[in-house]
């Protein structure tokens, strides 16, 4: 029971400050993501377009023929997840409120009530 206590003491503040770090951590990889999203969106693409060349190419030859279309299928698969990554994060940003836009302001409108006749 005592260490249970002396381990819950140690680890209460860590805890606290969880969410800091969290959100630090997710704001650190979305601006790494989004400097390597056009990067790798680029390759895959040119990947796909040099598959799909190899296939056309190629049309003869059916080895050939399967080696561009498992290349168009790679591309195709790195696309998908590129856009699944950067949905993800997205998400989170979303989520733990790091969007790295504006902040909200809330304006307040008053109430307006009619006036009571007598």
């Amino acid at each position: 029971m005592k260490k249970a206590l002396i381990i819950s003491a140690i680890l209460t503040p860590g805890l606290a400050s969880a969410q800091g770090n969290i959100i630090t951590f997710v704001a650190m990889i979305s601006r790494i993501v989004n400097l390597l999203v056009p990067i790798v969106s680029t390759l895959a693409v040119v990947f796909f377009f040099y598959g799909l060349a190899k296939y056309i190419l190629n049309s003869g030859d059916e080895d050939k023929r399967k080696e561009g279309k498992d290349i168009m299928i790679w591309g195709i698969l790195a696309m998908f997840v590129l856009v699944t990554i950067w949905g993800i994060i997205g998400f989170l940003q979303r989520t733990l409120g790091t969007t790295g836009g504006p902040e909200r302001t809330n304006i307040i409108v008053p109430d307006v009530y009619p006036s009571q006749v007598i």
